[in-house]
């Protein structure tokens, strides 16, 4: 019941976007993900280090497996646990990441440019 009521919920949120805000989503997309990629760079450069995300196996309890032959025995339940480690960086390498994304920037902004005034044009706020 929990999971219908949070289904219908986002379906009421997405449906609050008007069209133009869809469209306008939909159509720079790809210039939105290369500015976060920019901050991120940015950032790092900034920091000096920058973050790895390692997914670690870790046991999280005992419990009870049966076997082929139908013998019962005891066996450890395993998760994941995230760590985020400091990673120091190569600072030259990151300025020219950020300068092909940079480059790309440029590139996705002059290709939106049209996207934008025809969502704007076919949807007037």
């Amino acid at each position: 019941m929990v999971r219908i009521i949070c289904a219908i919920s986002l379906l009421v949120l997405g449906a609050c976007a008007t069209p133009q805000d869809r469209c306008l989503r939909q159509g720079t997309y790809d210039l939105r993900t290369v500015n976060r990629l920019i901050q991120e760079t940015e950032r790092d450069l900034a920091r000096g280090y920058t973050y790895e995300t390692e997914l670690n196996p870790v046991s999280i309890g005992v419990g009870y497996c049966t076997g082929y032959s139908g013998t019962i025995r005891f066996c450890g339940d395993t998760g994941t646990d995230t760590i985020r480690r400091a990673v120091p960086i190569d600072a030259e390498q990151k300025q020219r990441e950020l300068a092909e994304l940079k480059r790309k920037q440029a590139e996705l902004q002059n290709a939106a440019a049209p996207r934008i005034a025809s969502c704007q044009a076919r949807y007037p706020s």
